[in-house]
Order: structure tokens, then C-alpha cells, then sequence
């Protein structure tokens, strides 16, 4: 009777165990894969960063007029208090309005270097919205586990927090 019961104990502690590190596998999986996202997501920003930074200068010398949000992103990235969430709504308001003046100002619009900053912005656009799409999927997938058990007690215990998503709608209805 002691042996069936031993038996019994050891086979759940074993069913206990496999579970229990299935799930932290799992969990892991998802955020390694979030991770590399988020590296994605911030090299490609910064990348944009620089190409809207490039074009400064030819922006604000055909327009005669000083941008106000060149300023503002400068300070919250020279602070460093800034999400890469807020970062991205940010520079996406600096492109969009880059797309703006190209349609207002059809002279800037012609010019060698302008076209050549609105080719590696759409490239650049491509490249963040397939970074986006990826982080989304494996993030609501973390963000799922990180609201069941036992990995949300995994996911305390290895401080992996519940994340938001990248608004990535409006960015793919521009495409159609």
C-alpha cells in the first residue's frame, strides 16, 4: 500500500514537473522572442531617426520655416525618458509630415536628395510595420501566458511583464 502511494506521489510530482517546465519554456520562447523584436523595432527607429535627421536641413531650407517637432523629438531622445512606443508616434508625425511638404512644395519634391529620403523612409516603412506585426503576435501570445497559471507565476518569478502592442492599423490602411 506504502508503494502504490509512493508510486502515485512520484508520478505527480513528475506530471508536475514536466508541466511546470514545458510552460517556463514556453514562456521563455515568447519572450526571447518579443525581445528581438523590441531590438528590431528600435534599430529600425533609429535608423528613421537619422534619415529624417538627413533631410533637415533641405526641409527647412525650401520651406523657409524651422520645424517645431524636429526640437521636440531631439529633447525626449537626448532625455532618454521616451518609450519606443511614444518614439515611434513621434517620428511617424515627422514622416507624415515630411509626406506633407512633399505634396505642398513640389519643387522639394524634385530634388535629388528629397526623393532619395522618401525611398529609404518607404523602405524603412516596410521594415518597422513587418518588426510591428511580428512583436504583436508573439507579444499577445507572452501577454496571454503571463494571465494563465502556472506561468503567471513563472512570469512573476522571472519579472516578465505584461506589455502593450504597437498600433500598426492606420500604418497598413495608408498601403490600400
Amino acid at each position: 500500500m506504502i508503494l502504490i502511494i509512493i508510486c502515485t506521489l512520484l508520478i505527480i510530482i513528475t506530471i508536475i514537473t514536466s508541466i511546470v517546465y514545458n510552460s517556463n519554456n514556453i514562456l521563455t520562447f515568447y519572450k526571447v522572442r518579443v525581445n528581438k523584436a523590441e531590438e528590431e523595432i528600435e534599430d529600425e527607429l533609429d535608423n528613421r531617426y537619422s534619415i529624417v535627421k538627413e533631410i533637415q536641413k533641405t526641409i527647412e531650407k525650401s520651406t523657409k520655416k524651422e520645424l517645431k517637432i524636429y526640437k521636440d523629438l531631439d529633447e525626449l531622445k537626448d532625455k532618454k525618458t521616451i518609450s519606443t512606443i511614444e518614439y515611434d508616434k513621434l517620428l511617424n508625425e515627422l514622416v507624415d509630415m515630411i509626406y506633407l511638404i512633399e505634396t505642398d512644395y513640389p519643387k522639394i519634391s524634385k530634388k535629388k536628395d528629397f526623393k532619395e529620403t522618401i525611398v529609404k523612409l518607404n523602405e524603412s516603412k516596410t521594415r518597422i510595420m513587418a518588426a510591428k506585426a511580428f512583436y504583436n503576435d508573439n507579444n499577445i501570445e507572452l501577454n496571454k501566458l503571463l494571465k494563465k497559471f502556472p506561468t503567471n507565476i513563472l512570469g512573476k518569478f522571472n519579472n516578465i511583464k505584461i506589455k502593450p502592442n504597437y498600433e500598426i492599423t492606420d500604418e497598413i490602411e495608408d498601403e490600400y
